[in-house]
């Protein structure tokens, strides 16, 4: 069993639900060739949950949060399951519990597993300022942060992609 587990408090969620949002909103700002782009499904994959503890690692932290932003975390999943599509993974949870925990049934439902039921996620350090944005509509991933997480990412990380030519961030 996962030592992992959902938010179930609404203002610990709000106020990563606002930082992951507005970190996305901010992405719009930022020049297409300053941006990586990646595959959004690499969020199930070791080599990613890889880069994000390099980056942690570098920022000497080991918490990050991830988030399902739509469908409608209030509105879909808290109405519907009591708690909020998110979780923080801490120093002492293993990468196997986190790829469990994404694909485990949020109460009835395992079509709700966070995993298989998302059209836009984010993934942020608890403290830092990088955040990794995935788009499903559009089948891209989009990773932005201070120049050295971005130096650190760009070496780690051998999958950034181009991006589609029309692509824009929408939440």
């Amino acid at each position: 069993m996962s030592r992992l587990d959902y938010i179930h408090d609404l203002t610990e969620f709000t106020l990563l639900w606002k930082r992951a949002r507005e970190g996305v909103r901010a992405l719009v700002g930022v020049p297409r060739d300053e941006l990586l782009y990646f595959d959004p499904i690499d969020i199930s994959t070791q080599k990613f949950f890889e880069l994000v503890q390099a980056l942690l690692a570098l920022q000497s932290s080991t918490e990050f949060v991830t988030l399902i932003l739509n469908p409608d975390p209030f509105d879909y999943f808290h109405h519907h399951f009591g708690k909020y599509p998110g979780f923080i993974h801490r120093g002492e949870n293993s990468d196997d519990e986190f790829f469990h925990f994404m694909m485990e049934d949020p109460g009835g439902s395992p079509a709700d597993a966070l995993g298989v039921n998302h059209r836009h996620y984010a993934i942020l350090p608890v403290e830092g300022e990088w955040i990794a944005f995935g788009d499903r509509s559009w089948d891209v991933g989009v990773f932005y942060g201070p120049a050295d997480i971005m130096e650190c990412a760009r070496h780690f990380y051998p999958f950034f992609l181009q991006p589609p030519e029309r692509f824009r961030i929408e939440l």
